[in-house]
């Protein structure tokens, strides 16, 4: 009896965890498919080389790294922010376990004695001294040290600012300095080789300084050298395709269809929304403050912003401007969403803007007399009242805008080519004016209005966005989409359910999918599928994708015969190079050591004599480009020297150097310094960023993250 005396009194409690268990349930069995998390019963979202990364690490620190964005922006992270989020995250965790196996592998330790010498010493670690430095950077060492005498103390952020500081324990930094310390080891002993020389500051600072001033000689391969006058042999062409097979490689591809699931809200979305802002308006119209309204329910708060003519959309414009100040406008519904808007203030502005429409005839070509002859008729018929939108729907060539009756908004001074504007903002309102010529062809114009008000507003802005239902019904149409187009056939799957499939081709090592945009997880399925096989749905940007491989295509080199035609341009351009190198040879033979190439003048029709000007070997010379052959010899030659034959974009060249200015020892010792900085930090990324890609090439990495996010 007292044992069921003791169950009765413990039901609520027992109830209540069943409860609380079942709701755990649903969170990690439903919920996490719900979030896009499919692991089922792995735990790890990768290996590098055989260790595992834990579903739970790889979260926390993408946790992390989406807070931190949080706070920078103010807004969380997009799906398309949250995709690069979770590449940073695996990068970041690859990165961090190949750099810790080289740690181990080559011994380096950081001793307890070592750590202590660096806490106490003169320069202790920034990150803990910061807490003991007062707003005049005056740093309290006495209390420093009464700290860090006691290993349970915990310190907290004293400026606030960093919202991801929280409050650590000493035995935390302890931890983090020790990371540190090894880390910058590890550095200094990858970086102990990197070196600048005093040769390369020169050499940079040269570049960018030194001046040159040459003239040259340009024998072109296309005039000098008739295409009938070279002959290409098979065995020419198949010795070109050797020399150049790097061209006709090409990576492991794969061709893919899709279809889009669109996460766009639904009607009973927008009849939800519709009912949001005219509860707002009640209770604007109830006289409740409307800058609080703005400030509690707007997606967007804002008010006192200035608006002209033109600057909001036509619904909005003409509720606007048609009210007087004070009033309340809306609700009004456009593109962005649901607008409710009271006109605070309004007043003569500096700019007058004209509200006008058009009908463009193009003209060029022998129907140029045809379009003159229209448009002269269709400003009589415009003119004798005919409706001027039919007109613009029925003539004119300018796209959705002729669909649209010609219309073209409100606009000011500055907005249209000269000739139209001109005739514009010089005719009255309701005018007829044209035909006007412009470059675009032939306008007829009319004028429906002219303001020069501006208007400053407080605004509540609801956006119409999906809910969540809606996101769910999208998901599960993308499910049973990829689900029945398993057990039939895509493209009929696809008709049947109205949809429209598209087409895109990735490479192996790429990260972007065409039409859909970066996505490492479709690129891994679609190398790991086989021709027929349809995914899961994919999380895109606003929706859902559904893909099907059609077709694969494996590394290799294009075949000889395949590219046997491609190779002709360039392999005939190579043989005509070689002639006019021989004839700018033979050119420069004639010539004494004391000559000026300008004695070339003349010889031939098709060989000019040009000067480049003045020009650094950093920058790029008019008339011959950023040249690096040509750059090369010409700061390589003495004053007054002719080069030999060079070859260069456009032909063969010779140069011969005619100033150079000196190099400017001052301004080289002024700057030195910095060059050499500069030159150091680019040299340590470059060799770390080849350091860490080389271990990754070494490394056996797997990564499972589609498992876990689509």
């Amino acid at each position: 009896m007292p044992i069921m005396t003791r169950m009765r009194d413990s039901m609520p409690v027992i109830l209540f965890g069943l409860l609380i268990a079942f709701l755990i349930t649903i969170v990690f069995e439903w919920g996490m498919d719900y979030l896009g998390i499919r692991g089922g019963q792995q735990d790890f979202v990768g290996k590098v080389n055989g260790k595992k990364i834990t579903y739970r690490e790889f979260s926390e620190l993408l946790k992390t790294l989406s807070d931190n964005a949080k706070s920078q922006s103010g807004q969380e992270p997009d799906e398309a922010m949250t995709r690069e989020l979770r590449n940073q995250a695996w990068q970041s965790i690859v990165n961090e376990r190949l750099a810790a196996e080289e740690i181990k592998r080559l011994g380096i330790t950081v001793s307890d004695q070592e750590l202590r010498d660096w806490v106490f010493g003169d320069n202790p670690p920034q990150e803990l001294r910061r807490n003991f430095t007062d707003s005049t950077g005056n740093f309290n060492r006495e209390m420093y040290e009464q700290v860090l005498t006691n290993p349970n103390q915990y310190i907290q952020d004293p400026s606030g600012r960093d919202p991801n500081y929280g409050v650590k324990k000493l035995q935390d930094f302890e931890k983090m300095l020790r990371q540190q310390r090894i880390q910058a080891k590890l550095q200094s002993l990858l970086l102990a080789s990197v070196r600048v020389t005093d040769g390369e500051l020169m050499q940079r600072f040269a570049d960018g300084t030194v001046h040159y001033d040459a003239l040259y000689a340009l024998f072109d391969p296309s005039l000098l050298v008739k295409d009938a006058d070279v002959q290409l042999t098979d065995e020419d062409l198949r010795a070109f395709y050797q020399e150049t097979i790097d061209q006709y490689k090409f990576e492991a591809t794969r061709k893919l269809k899709f279809v889009l699931f669109l996460e766009n809200a639904s009607s009973s979305d927008t009849a939800s929304r519709r009912k949001e802002i005219e509860d707002v308006a009640a209770k604007a119209k109830s006289g409740l403050d409307f800058l609080e309204l703005v400030y509690t329910y707007s997606d967007r708060p804002d008010s006192g912003v200035v608006f002209h003519r033109g600057e909001l959309s036509a619904a909005l414009d003409n509720g606007v401007f048609s009210a007087s100040p004070g009033a309340v406008v809306g609700p009004v519904e456009d593109q962005e969403g649901e607008h409710l808007v009271k006109l605070l203030e309004e007043k003569k502005g500096t700019n007058e803007y004209i509200h006008a429409a058009h009908i463009l005839l193009p003209l060029g070509g022998p129907d140029s007399a045809a379009a003159k002859t229209l448009a002269v008729e269709i400003v009589a018929q415009a003119r004798a009242g005919k409706d001027f939108a039919a007109l613009a729907r029925e003539f004119s060539k300018d796209g959705s805008n002729a669909q649209n009756g010609g219309d073209l908004g409100w606009f000011t001074k500055g907005r249209m080519v000269p000739a139209f504007e001109k005739a514009a903002f010089a005719a009255k309102t309701g005018e007829i004016v044209g035909p006007v010529r412009t470059p675009f062809g032939l306008h007829i114009i009319k004028v429906s209005g002219r303001d020069n008000r501006e208007v400053k507003l407080a605004h509540v802005l609801m956006k119409i966005t999906p809910s969540s239902q809606s996101k769910n019904d999208v998901a599960d149409r993308a499910k049973d989409f990829a689900y029945n187009a398993r057990e039939s056939e895509f493209n009929k799957e696809a008709q049947q359910t109205g949809l429209e499939v598209r087409e895109s081709q990735i490479q192996e090592k790429t990260t972007v999918v065409p039409g859909i945009g970066p996505n490492e997880a479709i690129i891994r399925w679609a190398f790991a599928a086989k021709v027929g096989g349809v995914s899961e749905p994919y999380t895109i940007t606003n929706g859902y994708a559904v893909f099907s491989v059609v077709e694969a295509k494996d590394a290799g080199v294009r075949a000889f015969d395949e590219v046997k035609e491609s190779l002709k341009p360039p392999a005939l351009r190579k043989k005509k190079m070689e002639r006019v190198k021989q004839l700018a040879a033979e050119a420069r033979e004639k010539l004494s050591p004391g000559d000026s190439l300008t004695r070339l003048t003349g010889t031939s029709p098709l060989v000019t004599v040009q000067s480049t000007g003045s020009f650094t070997a950093s920058g790029s010379i008019p008339g011959v480009g950023r040249d690096p052959e040509f750059i090369g010899a010409a700061t390589g030659l003495k004053v007054g020297r002719i080069s030999p034959p060079v070859s260069g974009a456009r032909g063969a060249y010779l140069i011969q150097l005619l100033s150079s200015s000196m190099f400017d020892s001052s301004a080289y010792a002024v700057q030195k310094d910095v060059l050499r900085s500069r030159a150091f930090q680019e040299k340590r990324n470059r060799f770390l960023s080849e350091w860490i890609t080389r271990l990754k090439e070494k490394a056996d990495i797997e990564d499972k993250r589609d498992i876990f996010y689509r």
